[in-house]
């Protein structure tokens, strides 16, 4: 051990390793296999001196990954919603004011644009029973709103892939070179994650007292982490799968940061 290293448990690093890349039309994959196709190319995200060119690293590990997207969910906390359940009900808005209107049939007049959110514009304060509004852009002085889909806040899922390489010291490795680690999806509205929870489990034990809840008589507790040799790379992509994940990737883009240390 030298003098500089730090108790990061399970294992001695000598520095911290903090890497970040943006992803945004790095797919890999295809609708059917998470193998790197021609052609494509995932993020670099670590780089342990795949070209050899340090005397200052003897490998290290990575023990978190974590993905946060660029964009926020839009959806709309509306004031009011107009339902079966809520009908006839007196409602008042001044500018600004949102109301979700989730039936149109209970309606006295269609609404402009059908099932949405509808912000009051009116610079006077309009009230009145709530389906009997007119929930449009050009009706009345008084009546004026702004329109906004349901599907419009919401952020879609995407699934990342992280791949390892050895011995390559181009930075965009053929095709055969990257092998698949792990992978894990970014849920419908969710805004981050962090993948740690399906890294490969690492054979040092957690250093514990008596047995852990759930494990066996004889179950160590392990931590799960990365463990790289000294000329290994880490990769991460876009899978392409479903309507959103295409060709194109995630235009808004997300951010990965991955941690742990050197050797």
């Amino acid at each position: 051990m030298t003098a500089t290293n730090t108790n990061k448990q399970p294992v001695f690093v000598d520095r911290p390793l903090i890497n970040r890349a943006r992803l945004t039309n790095q797919v890999v994959g295809s609708t059917t296999t998470l193998v790197v196709q021609g052609g494509q190319s995932p993020a670099l995200l670590v780089d342990m001196d795949a070209t050899l060119s340090s005397d200052n690293n003897s490998g290290g590990i990575v023990d978190s990954i974590r993905v946060v997207r660029d964009n926020i969910n839009n959806t709309v906390t509306p004031d009011y919603t107009v339902s079966t359940s809520t009908s006839g009900e007196f409602i008042s808005f001044v500018s600004g004011q949102t109301v979700y209107v989730s039936e149109t049939g209970i309606l006295t007049n269609t609404p402009e644009f059908g099932v949405g959110y509808y912000t009051y514009t009116g610079s006077i304060p309009l009230g009145d029973i709530n389906t009997d509004i007119t929930y449009s852009g050009n009706t009345g002085v008084n009546q004026g709103f702004t329109y906004l889909a349901p599907e419009s806040g919401v952020l879609p899922s995407i699934t990342f892939a992280c791949y390892h390489t050895r011995g390559t010291t181009v930075p965009i490795p053929a095709d055969g070179d990257y092998v698949l680690l792990f992978q894990k999806t970014l849920g419908v509205n969710e805004l981050a994650m962090d993948c740690s929870d399906v890294m490969p489990e690492i054979t040092v034990p957690v250093p514990q007292q008596g047995k852990t809840s759930g494990l066996g008589d004889a179950s160590p507790l392990k931590n799960r982490a990365i463990n790289l040799q000294r000329g290994d790379r880490l990769y991460m992509g876009i899978v392409q799968r479903g309507a959103q994940n295409t060709v194109s990737g995630y235009v808004p883009g997300v951010h990965v940061v991955a941690q742990g240390g050197y050797y």
